[in-house]
């Protein structure tokens, strides 16, 4: 005769299996936060400090000029980490505030102008993770003939005629060009320019094909250390700054994830972030008091004096009117 009832021991094997599966059930069920960018627009670093629960999912293969952030948005995605070119894409409304105080208290004046520039609006919903300047890239630059070679006037050089690639924006061209009190005749950069292309500069140089380039810092450091016919300038008129961002969507649960970004910026990834070209958003002055070992052939670039920190500047968003007067002044100069 079978025995259809459980004994003592069969009860608690059975219970240890099914706890076992609970247990496991919760584990797969738990949340998984998403961070979202293009990878090649940041270091490593930014996915390597990712605290437990955090995935990096890449936004990959797409051209920038038909690609905005609200597809990805609509995507489960609790933190978007962007270039600060892209802010005026992002759908305002779709995002959350980023309440991280103790991080904000912390921020530096360029970061506080930065922020003060982007308006009410974009503010509180964008914080930023990292700056990098804006400098003038070299190939040989002992053989050419440059003159003004600390300012940006160097780009007005006659050997660099036809020779410099630059980025598309006029926004931030026409603010070089009023740093050096040049207003309203931008024909001067059209006469340098072999071309107006971001996403190659760097290539233009190496390649042979330009002989200087206009790019952040942090997009030419490797190829910077890795070839000695590369040389590099950080004007003394201060320079535009090149932010990273982070926004987090409304529809996010998450908190944000401060232990990320004390990591990111504490004693393991502080000397290689800076090293690739980037600093944090807090005062420069704190960090010269951590002995950052840093090349010395680069030394004031990498880690700016703070006279030509504090001579950088941001782009402030522009309002429609505004950019269509920019690209008149540009396009009839």
């Amino acid at each position: 005769m079978i025995n259809n009832t459980f004994g003592r021991r069969e009860f608690i094997k059975y219970g240890l299996i099914s706890s076992l599966f609970f247990l496991s059930g919760c584990s797969t069920s738990q949340k998984k936060f998403s961070l979202r960018g293009l990878s090649k627009s940041f270091p490593s670093e930014f996915v390597n400090s990712l605290p437990t629960g955090w995935k990096f999912f890449p936004i990959k293969d797409i051209e920038l000029k038909e690609f905005t952030y609200n597809s990805t948005l609509q995507e489960k995605t609790d933190l978007l980490v962007l270039n600060d070119g892209w802010i005026s894409d992002l759908p305002i409304n779709s995002l959350q505030d980023i309440k991280a105080d103790n991080i904000r208290n912390n921020f530096s004046k360029q970061t506080i102008s930065f922020l003060d520039g982007l308006g009410e609006d974009y503010k509180k919903k964008l914080l930023p993770l990292a700056v990098s300047p804006w400098v003038i890239l070299f190939r040989n630059e002992d053989s050419l003939a440059l003159k003004n070679k600390n300012s940006w006037e160097v780009i007005f050089s006659s050997s660099l005629i036809n020779q410099i690639v630059f980025p598309k924006s006029p926004y931030l061209l026409i603010s070089i060009a009023e740093q050096i009190d040049l207003v309203n005749d931008f024909s001067k950069f059209k006469s340098q320019a072999k071309s107006f292309d971001d996403r190659n500069a760097l290539n233009w140089v190496v390649s042979g094909r330009a002989n200087a380039a206009v790019l952040p810092l942090s997009s030419c450091v490797d190829s910077l250390i890795e070839d000695p016919r590369l040389s590099v300038l950080l004007p003394q008129e201060g320079s535009p700054l090149n932010w990273t961002v982070v926004a987090s969507p409304s529809l996010s649960q998450m908190s944000f994830p401060t232990d990320w970004f004390n990591t990111l910026w504490g004693s393991i990834y502080l000397s290689r972030l800076i090293n690739k070209g980037f600093l944090p958003p807090t005062n420069l002055s704190d960090l010269r008091e951590k002995n950052i070992n840093v090349r010395q052939k680069y030394q004031s670039i990498f880690l700016p004096e703070e006279s030509v920190w504090n001579r950088c500047w941001s782009l402030p968003i522009l309002s429609l009117e505004r950019k269509k007067d920019l690209a008149l002044n540009w396009n009839n100069s």
